[in-house]
């Protein structure tokens, strides 16, 4: 089965974002997902997002409430993979062969003011980071990449330098990996009271990680 990206051409990276979101590519069944926009199959980021930024991103979630919240905030998304083909009918990374990259997000970059790119997968098999990172810019990651989560661009990549985030998954599969984290685990206590502490946790995390400059 291959799969072709139906939104790089359509959304390309805005000129003047200063943030950008970055994954590895969209389920097959589009004509199925809740949005026809990125992440719209479960809507787990912009569910996450809402609840983070309630005033400027409100249910019931549009294409043009996040086109309008993305647009406000100064934040592209795109995603690493092209075109790929798929062990099985999944929309998990391990199952993507990928076949053609995203390198034109180089040049959609330097010609932007991203400031910092977001990645919603990080070290495993075809992760969005690893095949940025790895892939498309020919680095190697290291140890210490690992442990921060976090890596700042030499500035004769993109003409400046960028921060590069690993966040912690948005999908809801992740919050048992999350909840077992020395940062979750450190900050742990003030989500005792909740019914949902962990989520509770992500939603904080990821209005911290997009607040920040």
């Amino acid at each position: 089965m291959i799969t072709t990206h139906q939104y790089l051409n359509k959304y390309p990276i805005a000129a003047d974002s200063e943030k950008l979101i970055v994954g590895t590519i969209h389920p097959p069944d589009i004509h199925h997902f809740r949005l026809p926009f990125f992440y719209g199959n479960v809507r787990s980021i912009w569910i996450l997002l809402s609840e983070a930024f309630p005033d400027e991103l409100q249910p019931p979630l549009t294409l043009d409430g996040i086109l309008n919240f993305l647009r406000n905030r100064k934040i592209s998304v795109s995603d690493t993979i092209v075109k790929c083909e798929r062990k099985k009918e999944t929309a998990f990374d391990k199952d993507l062969i990928p076949i053609e990259l995203n390198y034109k997000m180089i040049d959609e970059i330097k010609h932007s003011k991203i400031k910092e790119i977001l990645f919603t997968s990080g070290f495993q098999k075809n992760s969005a980071f690893k095949l940025f990172y790895v892939n498309i810019l020919g680095l190697n990651i290291t140890k210490e990449i690992k442990e921060k989560r976090e890596v700042i661009t030499d500035d004769k990549i993109f003409g400046r330098p960028i921060k590069l985030t690993i966040l912690y998954s948005p999908s809801g599969a992740s919050n048992i990996g999350l909840s077992k984290t020395k940062l979750y685990l450190e900050n742990k206590k003030q989500y005792e009271k909740s019914t949902r502490p962990v989520y509770d946790f992500k939603v904080d995390y990821y209005r911290e990680k997009f607040n920040s400059s």
